[in-house]
């Protein structure tokens, strides 16, 4: 897949990341206030869909635009895209050892701290409580 199409693929699904999520925030806050009541009428009759969410989706909408216009945001993420593609990621069977390893490490560490609370705990009773 070439770098312009995996750069607005990534643009595609942060702009929709951040339209849902501002969306929502706008018709909750938006929710409380009586002043601005017809932001909370829904559109067309639509089920769930209000001014305040088409609202923040065509702010999102903008701003994904925006960065896909601007040289200033493009050619950082574009020289981004461009080095991940340059990473040797590891094979299937190197991540599966990798994680076992670190499962394993995680439990020795918990059996540890258990142990040295437990043996903490029995410290501190005695000297509490002779």
């Amino acid at each position: 897949m070439s770098t312009q199409r995996i750069l607005l693929f990534s643009y595609i699904l942060l702009g929709w990341l951040v339209a849902v999520t501002l969306g929502n925030l706008l018709d909750s806050l938006f929710s409380g206030v009586n002043a601005l009541g017809p932001l909370n009428h829904t559109v067309f009759g639509l089920a769930g869909v209000t001014y305040a969410t088409v609202v923040g989706y065509a702010v999102a909408l903008g701003l994904v635009i925006y960065s896909w216009k601007s040289p200033k945001v493009r050619q950082p993420a574009t020289q981004v895209v461009e080095e991940l593609s340059r990473v040797s990621w590891p094979t299937f069977a190197e991540t599966r050892q990798a994680t076992w390893a670190v499962i394993i490490a995680t439990l020795i560490c918990a059996v540890l701290l258990g142990l040295f609370d437990y043996g903490w705990g029995a410290v501190t009773q005695k000297l509490y409580n002779p």
